[in-house]
């Protein structure tokens, strides 16, 4: 029901906290009350007429305006200066506030000793013929010192806590600096920037006491309103209680108007099964210059080799052109290292990135560095990073804008892009209320949107639900093919490996494990990161025996027979089993097995898992290491499997692979990616 109140999303505030709010609100509005009773609102207009009335009135206004726009002027800079780290940047931060702390008149005096005639520059400016103190100037100068701090304080506090992914995304699709901070850093923060400016241009209204010690209080001249109020407050009470009035109702439209939606207010809803483009065809829309299907994009041989000492990865990768190879590996081995590399936005150290044999990075003399959106890289990272703050069609047009494309002719193509992912229902809908699935389809098109030449999918696809990460990889697949594109994709799911890659290649500890085609790495894995990626169980012992009738002995004396991989290092060395889920039958304590040889080893059931129409049970065997297998649920019924319960564990040798574990190889050798003869 749309007036159902939902109790669950507020949580009640315990009524000490409600009182003492409440109390803090009647301290601030109580006195405005006060000086409404105190004021002739019948003689407000009258009084408000006066020449002295509407010269400070006059005065204010303007110098308010111009003090405003000098404080955005400089203080948006300053506040994006800040927001960065350097060195002394906190003594910086400190400094920035420090004219919010002091007293104005404190503030008006030191204005006075930099800018008066004796003062620090102001002798030499008297010399040059030019007089800031007791001025108009010196009014203007007076209240930037006072309220530009407002504006810094809340730009650089937003700026300090935004998301960076947006910008990094801009700057993978072509934006230069200037693109990046006016169309995608600044628009972000537009709420702290409108706050800041209407604090500004609100202490500007109000300011007092750096202003009668630097400049006076001539009328005309620098008698503004808060001056008039304090000088007709003897003399006159009436109109210093109208001016109070007046310059409590600015201040209020001024801060007011922050709290207002302009963005709906400028643009007007649309229908979002509506096309923005004029005389577009929503279903011919892919066949527009530039589209899919007629784009001349190829998919580019890559080359990338880096040793990045601070995230311990050292990386040396080739991918043919047009093909698709997968990076797995487990968190921190370095393939968002990798990727962020190729893509730019890190550097190759002590190595070199190509595309297309083009150098795109390297240590050689001469050498240059091509950014990261110049490259013919596109990349997809786990965050869609989609822009919130502009329409889907926005989002998509940007790359292709970035890259010198006329406003229309940007929008045509991301509108043939959106059409290709099925989106383009999506064109009008804002950036902000996009479902996840739809926000992976928009950073797709977007991404294809700049015709680039290898893709790069660092895990797009891990927040997103079954349904929807399965209509991504078709669509990726799809287009991949479509456009003969290279593909370096960054996963954990299998699914993604046997849909996607036509390589895998296994990172450990920042460094190249395993690699060769998806089906060799997955049906005979080598390291223990793809066995248990695969739902192969890893054991770990000493190897005994020979070639041809290898075993693996582990801590609590259990033998485990298989078939020798490669490398085969002979008995005594440490040694791992693969053990796939498959291989692995169950029976109860002291129940029979028939069959061909095999290894009988006594188990103990840890967890029972579903897995659509069958059970995963895991297994712990007597030196704590597991096995798992894969059952029916008739199959659990049958043998009274539960956690903590004891059952036989049989595994056929010829389908357990043993092999060295690397941490027993010789230095400098490798596990070959071949798996047995």
């Amino acid at each position: 029901m749309s007036g159902h109140r939902n109790r669950a999303a507020r949580s009640p505030l315990p009524a000490p906290v409600l009182l003492l709010g409440v109390l803090g609100a009647a301290a601030l509005v109580l006195p405005f009350v006060g000086l409404g009773t105190r004021v002739s609102w019948a003689q407000v207009p009258a009084l408000l007429a006066s020449d002295s009335a509407r010269a400070a009135l006059g005065l204010s206004l303007r110098t308010c305006v111009i003090a405003t726009a000098v404080s955005v002027l400089l203080g948006v800079p300053l506040a994006l200066v800040l927001a960065r780290q350097w060195p002394g940047v906190r003594a910086a931060r400190a400094a920035a506030v420090l004219p919010m702390t002091m007293p104005p008149v404190v503030a008006g005096i030191a204005l006075l000793s930099t800018l008066g005639k004796r003062g620090l520059l102001g002798a030499s400016l008297d010399a040059a013929g030019i007089q800031i103190s007791f001025t108009t100037t010196a009014v203007v100068v007076a209240q930037v010192f006072v309220s530009m701090p407002y504006l810094v304080v809340t730009l650089e506090a937003a700026l300090r806590s935004r998301d960076r992914q947006a910008e990094t995304v801009a700057r993978t699709l072509g934006a230069g600096p200037w693109t990046v901070l006016g169309r995608v850093t600044l628009p972000l923060v537009a709420p702290a920037l409108a706050r800041g400016t209407a604090l500004a241009l609100g202490r500007s209204l109000g300011e007092f006491g750096a202003t009668i010690a630097f400049a006076g209080s001539k009328e005309g001249v620098t008698r503004t309103m808060p001056l008039a109020i304090y000088l007709e407050r003897e003399n006159d009470t009436a109109t210093s209680l109208a001016l109070a009035v007046v310059l409590i109702a600015l201040s209020l439209v001024v801060v007011g108007a922050t709290n207002i939606p302009w963005s709906h207010v400028a643009r007007p809803a649309r229908p979002e099964g509506g096309v923005l483009t004029p005389g577009t065809d929503r279903g011919a829309a892919g066949a527009h210059g530039g589209g899919p299907g007629t784009t001349t994009a190829a998919g580019r041989d890559v080359h990338v080799s880096f040793t990045c000492a601070e995230r311990g990865v050292a990386v040396d990768l080739d991918v043919a052109a047009g093909r698709s190879v997968a990076l797995v590996g487990p968190n921190g081995s370095g393939k968002s290292t990798t990727c962020a590399v190729l893509a730019g936005l890190l550097d190759a150290e002590g190595g070199s990135v190509s595309v297309g044999g083009r150098l795109l990075d390297g240590a050689a003399p001469g050498s240059v560095f091509v950014p990261a959106g110049r490259r013919g890289v596109a990349l997809l990272s786990q965050a869609p990073g989609v822009f919130s703050h502009m329409s889907v069609l926005d989002n998509v047009a940007f790359g292709p804008r970035c890259r010198g494309l006329g406003r229309a002719a940007a929008r045509e193509r991301a509108l043939a892009e959106l059409v290709a992912v099925g989106a383009e229902r999506l064109a009008n809908r804002s950036g902000s209320r996009l479902s996840g699935g739809q926000a992976a389809r928009v950073a797709l098109a977007r991404a294809l949107a700049t015709d680039p030449a290898v893709l790069v999918l660092d895990e797009p696809m891990a927040a997103l639900d079954v349904t929807a990460r399965q209509d991504m990889r078709l669509l990726v697949a799809r287009r991949v093919a479509e456009e003969g594109l290279t593909l370096l994709l960054v996963t954990h799911d299998v699914l993604d490996l046997t849909a996607l890659a036509d390589e895998v290649v296994v990172l450990g500890s920042g460094r190249v494990v395993e690699s060769g085609p998806t089906a060799r790495v997955l049906a005979a894995p080598v390291s223990s990161f793809t066995a248990r990626l695969t739902g192969t169980s890893v054991l770990s012992g000493r190897l005994e025996g020979d070639a041809g009738a290898p075993a693996l002995v582990l801590a609590d004396g259990t033998r485990v027979a298989g078939r020798p991989g490669e490398p085969w290092e002979g008995p005594g060395g440490e040694g791992l089993a693969l053990v796939p889920p498959d291989a692995v039958s169950l029976y109860p304590v002291g129940g029979a097995a028939h069959g061909s040889p095999r290894n009988t080893l006594p188990v103990t059931v840890t967890a029972l898992e579903r897995a659509g129409s069958l059970v995963h049970v895991r297994l712990a065997l007597g030196d704590g290491q597991g096995l798992s297998a894969v059952v029916t649920a008739g199959a659990v019924a049958d043998l009274g499997l539960a956690p903590g319960g004891a059952a036989t564990c049989v595994v056929k040798a010829v389908q357990v692979r043993l092999l060295a574990s690397r941490a027993a190889l010789p230095h400098g050798a490798e596990v070959s990616p071949r798996g047995p003869a």
